[in-house]
């Protein structure tokens, strides 16, 4: 098959820090490739004001491949966001191409350089994710540092939550970031985290301004930096392998919390069992009880980790009998904190 091809700018700095010829003649490269995609990771902006949004709008016209554009922490000051949205959508998007999956995301802050992702956005994107496609999300700030920056700041808040939600959910997959103008890419498990430099900020700390190529097939895909002036430079070649390490699923599963819902009409007895799970079980985890026939039985059904039930109920994981001994409910509890603490 033919390779999808995705081109991957990243800070244009439209306004004070602004390179013109820089950024005509590489919109003209990146026609003459002809790519599926065209993903700009932060940074269209300097200071977040209308008319740098609107030289940016007006210039990124020229690109005639689909722009797929998420906001960088210049471009949230100022209120940026607001003409962020009036001229390039919504912060957070998704689209499919082929077997890619790509996920955007707002990392930014108001007027700070520190990045934030959080929880929302993070399940949003994990809801997004397929475990047969290759999956990529595009955000601005850098989950790991970038060497060669001269300073190593300004990694996301939430960096260890997102690495971890990266090795649950997109192994096999792609992180594009932009944020430090320093191209650079590495291998965090089996996804595949690359970064972008500046396509025409004045402020470059490479040899030139660039930007990336990635062409992707069903097994693997190449990577090659592009210089605006002086040419092209093949990073690699990378596999994509698809599944999890089992030891990211261990340390997640150890560290979640556990909830267990005992379902019994003789109440009572019920949380007479929870009160057992409650003083023998670890510190992340609590039983409580319900009613089979409460009105939020669905809803609290779907939080549980575990169900036991006195009495037959078709959602349990396990049913009891309602007058086994003191000393029979104590080793089934202990039997059943085993249990959790071991699934993955």
């Amino acid at each position: 098959m033919e390779p999808l091809r995705i081109v991957h700018i990243s800070d244009t700095h439209f306004g004070d820090e602004f390179r013109p010829e820089k950024f005509k003649k590489a919109v003209k490269q990146i026609n003459a490739l002809e790519p599926e995609l065209v993903i700009l990771s932060g940074d269209i902006a300097t200071w977040g004001i209308h008319r740098e949004f609107r030289d940016a709008y007006e210039a990124l016209a020229d690109i005639k491949s689909e722009l797929f554009i998420v906001p960088g922490n210049h471009d949230a000051r100022n209120d940026g966001l607001k003409y962020f949205r009036l001229y390039f959508g919504d912060v957070k998007k998704s689209i499919r191409l082929d077997d890619i999956i790509i996920a955007g995301v707002n990392s930014t802050l108001p007027d700070s350089d520190d990045g934030y992702v959080g929880e929302e956005q993070r399940r949003w994107v994990e809801k997004k994710f397929r475990n047969s496609c290759i999956n990529m999300l595009v955000l601005h700030h850098h989950v790991i540092p970038v060497p060669h920056t001269g300073r190593n700041r300004n990694v996301l808040i939430d960096a260890g939550e997102i690495v971890e939600s990266l090795m649950l959910h997109c192994h096999g997959g792609v992180v594009l970031a932009g944020h430090r103008h320093v191209p650079y890419s590495t291998k965090l498990l089996r996804t595949h985290i690359i970064h972008a430099g500046t396509l025409s900020s004045y402020k470059v700390l490479m040899p030139d301004q660039n930007y990336n190529i990635l062409e992707f097939n069903e097994e693997f895909f190449r990577l090659k930096l592009r210089f605006v002036e002086h040419g092209e430079i093949g990073i690699g070649r990378f596999a994509i392998k698809h599944g999890m390490p089992e030891a990211i699923s261990i340390y997640h599963s150890l560290t979640s919390t556990k909830r267990v819902l005992f379902v019994a009409t003789d109440v009572e007895r019920a949380r007479g069992m929870a009160d057992v799970f409650n003083r023998l079980s670890p510190e992340n985890m609590h039983a409580s009880v319900v009613t089979p026939d409460n009105r939020r039985i669905r809803e609290l059904l779907t939080g549980a980790d575990y169900v036991v039930a006195l009495e037959d109920f078709k959602n349990a994981d396990d049913v009891w009998k309602a007058d086994i001994g003191e000393k029979e409910v104590e080793k089934k509890i202990r039997e059943l904190v085993e249990k959790l603490l071991r699934d993955v």
